[in-house]
């Protein structure tokens, strides 16, 4: 009798320990899998954030282009010129076709699947000679100029095509 009890014992504890080597890997796999989900989460809010800046630098870039460049607003929005649009053409921003006729950001930016792209809406004249500038105690300023409003829109991607920002500023001079 005592060779049986002993027998018993053995096979228990192979049991107790092949439960708890299975329990061991089921911690084991989903470390793993944990770590892998984080690492592709920081790989994408890597991407975003080069999309952003990327977007970001095509806006800056697209206003100092109309603040610095263009001279003749008419002629400059006259639908000729690649993109610049005229007032009311609403273009859309989410079209491909919109950014094949784009403005190519003037630098290179590494890093990016594509260079950042911008495009400028002519909105128009704002303000007038006859409007005021009367701020309580600043004095009395008067004849404003008017002021052309352009809209700049900007798209940037990063490591790859799949992340995507856009920008709109609106800007005048």
């Amino acid at each position: 009798m005592n060779t049986r009890q002993s027998f018993a014992q053995r096979g228990s504890a192979l049991i107790i320990s092949l439960v708890i080597l299975i329990v061991m890997t089921l911690i084991g796999l989903t470390g793993i899998s944990t770590s892998s989900l984080e690492e592709k989460m920081a790989g994408n809010t890597r991407d975003r954030a080069l999309a952003f800046q990327a977007a970001e630098a095509a806006l800056r870039d697209g206003e100092a282009y109309f603040d610095d460049e263009i001279v003749a607003i008419t002629a400059a929005f006259d639908g000729s010129n690649t993109g610049l649009y005229p007032a009311g053409s609403n273009p859309d921003v989410f079209s491909g076709e919109t950014w094949e006729n784009s403005r190519v950001y003037s630098d290179i930016i590494d890093d990016v699947d594509t260079q950042p792209r911008y495009i400028i809406e002519l909105l128009g004249e704002i303000g007038g000679t006859g409007d005021t500038l009367n701020i309580q105690g600043y004095g009395e300023s008067s004849g404003l100029t008017g002021l052309t409003a352009v809209r700049v829109t900007a798209r940037g991607t990063g490591g790859s095509d799949n992340s995507v920002v856009i920008l709109q500023s609106n800007f005048s001079r």
